[in-house]
């Protein structure tokens, strides 16, 4: 056999060794590919593009961002696992030293065994990603929302860029990983699986340390995460204290719990807890790592998925508060530009597959004597006009009297005053509050606004204009505004963005900077296609991160528990001789992998919840339906794996009893 027969058997015949590292490797370039794929995809900008070219921006800078996030994370986690399994292998190489093999043919050996299962996951990730590339893209121009589907294409550039950074990647792990391996000791590397596991210290003022870090970032973060206190640098210094304070957590206060339980013989010698927890202290030393890696990646990844879901939501449409298919609002002018309105009406008339209902009303706003509130009417007559466009519930209040509408001053839900006041220079007008309406179908930027018959309206407008001196003094204003409303305005996203050019262009011509005569523009086609495409691209950022994290954490808890499978093998043999049943030896298992599987998830899913928390603070819409769902799905991800693998690991356990 020679030695290339010998590297290519050592990697076939040890599955359970590779297998994990192949496929979290293969994964992973499977994800790097697919964001490679997008950003060399010669239409994907110029569609992005039609929509936003600050989505176009934040979409390549993303992708380019999440594909170096990838490389670096695989390039540490890949390290760690390759480390992980060439610790168990320290028996196999001191046969390999005593059969003649020498120091310089053993580094061969693990360089080679390292680079065929790390390229044969790259080549598996780019022919499956190629093969799948068609999927991708349809999949991917679902979620961007893209007017237009991603048509196939040669995606050479993307093959040779994966192909090149992992290569690399693999060849850097392969000859570092190498050389770690000691074989100068052979009786060392032959009974290193004889080992005896050594008892980790926990000291009292460092297991509180983890508590004071850990309580301390999480009241930095909430402090910080508010409209007033907003500020980045003490956020990310927060999220230092709750990361360090997770590594005492695992390292020093887990540890301090379990040897005070084991003080306490009522417990500690109930049953199996003997073998349970005393295991439990001494498998610590081995899983601090593990479990400190595995509850920051799923931190990272439920914060993360979480967020996208949340600002994704209908949540964000919910608080656009203007309905409507198109809306001219002329700032300072009577009326919207006649050829505005014909050039629309010529656009329109083009869509023969829809029927258009047209508005047209003015907002007045009027100044209060401190100019920083004014206040905003709408005619009942005007307001009908847009519920008659959505086919909704028109509404009559008395002559006199007002009603208002929600907007960024006032909440229904917070009560109704019984008036409003308007103070003037010289004099204050106070009008009786007939109702509220449920919802705000105009322009809810505006600070209070309030329904009124025009009657109304025109005597607060005339006594508000007495009170300047001067007309260029006056701080009221007149908005006109012109509407176009279809029931089918999902499908108006392309007469939007023709629309919203031509806008563009006669601003640039028409509009009187000095006077602030201009047309403002809204599509709710393209506000929706940008809210669709910004979800879309956190989801692919986000989903695809995380998955990978995930992925990559889940192969962590396996390459630990078959670290110490032969070690458990072992002491459990032992056990089984001097009486240990199979339903014992159950027991025990599962409290133990139940323990390695679902604590770092529960401190991971404490973190995040502190993170939705402090991301509450921040939205006017409720996230906690989303958020429940993505923690939901880790959870029954995590507890599927957690019983696969629990079989497997009894399985091989059960072999020994038989």
């Amino acid at each position: 056999m020679s030695f290339r027969q010998f590297v290519i058997n050592n990697v076939r015949r040890n599955p359970k060794v590779y297998g994990p590292y192949f496929f979290t490797s293969f994964f992973a370039v499977m994800m790097f590919f697919t964001y490679a794929l997008l950003i060399f995809h010669p239409e994907f900008k110029s569609n992005i593009d039609s929509s936003s070219d600050t989505m176009s921006y934040f979409a390549m800078i993303g992708f380019q961002i999440s594909q170096v996030i990838i490389v670096i994370f695989s390039a540490f986690a890949i390290f760690y696992a390759v480390s992980t399994f060439l610790k168990t292998r320290k028996a196999e190489f001191g046969l390999l030293l005593i059969q003649g093999i020498n120091k310089k043919q053993l580094v061969k050996l693990i360089f080679w065994e390292n680079m065929l299962a790390g390229l044969s996951a790259v080549i598996c990730g780019v022919v499956f990603g190629f093969i799948f590339s068609k999927v991708i893209l349809l999949v991917c121009s679902k979620i961007l929302a893209l007017t237009e589907t991603l048509p196939f294409y040669l995606p050479w550039k993307p093959i040779l860029l994966t192909i090149g950074i992992f290569g690399l990647l693999f060849l850097i792990v392969s000859f570092v990983t190498s050389f770690t391996i000691r074989v100068n000791n052979l009786k060392a590397l032959l009974l290193s699986q004889k080992e005896p596991k050594k008892e980790i210290k926990a000291a009292w003022y460092i297991a509180l340390l983890a508590l004071v870090l850990t309580f301390a970032g999480y009241g930095v973060v909430l402090f910080f995460t508010n409209r007033e206190y907003f500020a980045l640098t003490p956020i990310f210094i927060g999220v230092i204290l709750v990361v360090g304070g997770t590594y005492f957590l695992f390292s020093q206060l887990l540890v301090f719990v379990l040897t005070r339980l084991r003080k306490r013989q009522l417990f500690f010698f109930k049953r199996t807890n003997l073998l349970t927890f005393s295991e439990l202290i001494y498998q610590m030393r081995d899983n601090v790592s593990t479990f400190f890696l595995v509850a920051v990646i799923s931190a990272t990844a439920i914060t993360a998925m979480g967020t996208s879901s949340a600002i994704g939501s209908s949540g964000i449409a919910e608080m656009s508060e203007n309905p409507y298919a198109i809306t001219y609002t002329a700032f300072d002018q009577d009326k919207v530009h006649p050829d505005i309105i014909s050039h629309t009406k010529k656009l329109l008339q083009q869509d023969d597959t829809r029927t258009y209902k047209q508005a047209d009303g003015h907002l007045f706003t009027v100044a209060n004597t401190d100019i920083n509130t004014s206040f905003t009417f709408l005619s009942i007559e005007d307001y009908n006009k847009l519920m008659k466009l959505r086919n909704e519930k028109e509404i009559q209040i008395p002559v006199g009297s007002v009603a208002l509408l929600p907007s960024i001053n006032f909440n229904p839900r917070d009560g109704i005053p019984k008036s409003m006041t308007i103070q003037l220079e010289t004099t204050k007008i106070t009008l009786p509050v007939d109702r509220a309406t449920p919802i705000n179908r105009f322009l809810s930027n505006y600070e209070n606004i309030m329904l009124a018959n025009q009657e109304d309206i025109d005597m607060v407008w005339k006594t508000a204009q007495k009170t300047n001196k001067k007309p260029e003094d006056s701080f009221n204003t007149i908005q006109a505004y012109t509407i176009f409303h279809t029931d089918d305005w999902e499908e108006t996203a392309v007469i939007g963005k023709k629309l919203q050019t031509y806008i563009e262009n006669w601003n640039t011509k028409e509009q009187n900077t000095e006077r602030g005569e201009y047309v403002g523009f809204e599509s709710l086609a393209l506000q929706w296609q940008n809210i669709q495409q910004l979800n879309g691209i956190l989801l692919l950022l986000t989903v695809l991160c995380g998955a990978v994290f995930y992925t990559f954490s889940a192969g962590f808890i396996y390459l630990r528990l078959h670290s110490d499978l032969k070690r458990d093998e072992q002491q459990y043999k032992m056990l089984f001789k001097i009486g240990l049943t199979k339903q014992e030896l159950h027991k025990i298992v599962a409290r133990q992998l139940r323990i390695m599987f679902f604590l770092p998830l529960f401190v991971a899913v404490i973190h995040s919840l502190v993170a939705f928390v402090a991301l509450q603070n921040l939205l006017d819409f409720n996230i906690w339906q989303n958020v429940g769902i993505v923690i939901g799905i880790f959870v029954v991800v995590q507890s599927v794996y957690y019983f696969f693998v629990k079989h497997q690991y009894l399985k091989q356990l059960r072999r020994i009893m038989k």
